[in-house]
């Protein structure tokens, strides 16, 4: 696994002490522009090794602070000034008035658009072979971050929730996610995409790079419109979908049946299923058969669950935390998928 970040502080910090900087990462294909002159080191200073011609495609191996760059092809090896050099045909054409030129204050030479105002400049091609880049901003914007195919269980703090856009080569895909892990909310792309899902936007603290299948991530958690506890006197009445005591909007009403026994009532429009009691979640729930039967209080002090469908529609949960005569405690969460 391999992780390369195009970042001129990490560059700045590497030239400390150095004469010559250490190697950078393959910068691809450059086209001499003119008639050059090939040196046997980075500056005009040193011999002259052989010559490019206008249109001669090269291999661009590393380039230097001073704008020197190390090329291979045309039979020859040697330093030319990258000044001289623009896109290689693996490079995206651009729109008249845009061009490309190297960019070496990065530890990976790399060519970028200049355009007129107005006009968007295409992204550089991705690294060859499978493998994923990821944008600080969108649309290729900002900071880029390559990573091969691999688990990335804890992205480096450095890189965690900075991710925008995604540009994918070769056969890979991404899944990204936001816990460490590959847990939290995960999202897979198959292809390059200019802006991340909302969801994972600025989010991703964990990634894998991947060729082929892998079994669908598991859907993100439902959505919480309200949770916690609302107290109840008898005949006192509850809203969960805001979580009051109150007759205002109220689903739920817990009144007196006779003798000693007290029910809890579907009000409103409301409903409840109370099933086997047992805790279950949204999906759960939803797929309860509703109706406006009152349930009797004594039989939810041992802790049962009951499943509620609000008068607003929305799908709910709740159980007696604490039962004290007269008063009622109640547990509930309500969700806010209906």
């Amino acid at each position: 696994m391999k992780a390369t970040r195009i970042s001129v502080l990490t560059f700045a910090a590497a030239l400390v002490g150095a004469q010559i900087p250490a190697p950078a990462a393959f910068a691809g294909q450059g086209t001499s522009t003119t008639y050059l002159n090939v040196r046997s080191g980075p500056g005009s200073g040193n011999a002259v090794v052989g010559g490019l011609n206008p249109g001669d495609v090269v291999e661009i191996l590393r380039c230097d602070a001073d704008a020197w760059c190390q090329i291979a092809g045309v039979g020859m090896e040697g330093w030319v000034a990258s000044r001289y050099l623009t896109a290689g045909p693996e490079y995206p054409a651009v729109n008249p008035g845009c061009t490309w030129s190297l960019d070496v204050t990065l530890p990976e030479p790399q060519f970028r658009a200049t355009c007129p105002p107005g006009v968007e400049p295409p992204p550089p091609p991705p690294p060859p072979g499978d493998i994923a880049c990821f944008f600080a901003e969108p649309s290729f914007g900002g900071t880029r971050t390559c990573l091969d195919v691999g688990d990335f269980a804890r992205l480096d703090p450095d890189l965690s929730g900075t991710f925008s856009s995604v540009q994918i080569s070769g056969e890979a895909r991404v899944r990204l996610c936001t816990e460490p892990d590959l847990g939290g909310v995960c999202m897979d792309w198959m292809e390059s995409t200019l802006a991340l899902d909302p969801r994972l936007d600025d989010s991703a603290m964990s990634a894998k790079v991947y060729v082929g299948y892998l079994p669908p991530p598991p859907p993100p958690p439902p959505v919480v419109h309200s949770e916690g506890s609302v107290e109840l006197t008898l005949n006192g009445r509850a809203d969960l979908d805001q979580g009051d005591s109150g007759a205002a909007g109220a689903d739920i009403w817990w009144r007196p049946q006779g003798g000693d026994s007290q029910v809890i009532v579907p009000v409103n429009g409301a409903q409840m299923s109370l099933a086997d009691g047992s805790d279950r979640s949204l999906h759960d729930c939803r797929a309860e058969r509703f109706d406006a039967t009152p349930i009797d209080a004594a039989s939810l002090t041992d802790g049962a669950v009951v499943c509620l469908k609000t008068n607003l529609g929305r799908v709910a949960r709740f159980l007696v935390a604490t039962e004290g005569g007269s008063a009622l405690t109640l547990d509930y969460v309500t969700w806010a998928e209906q």
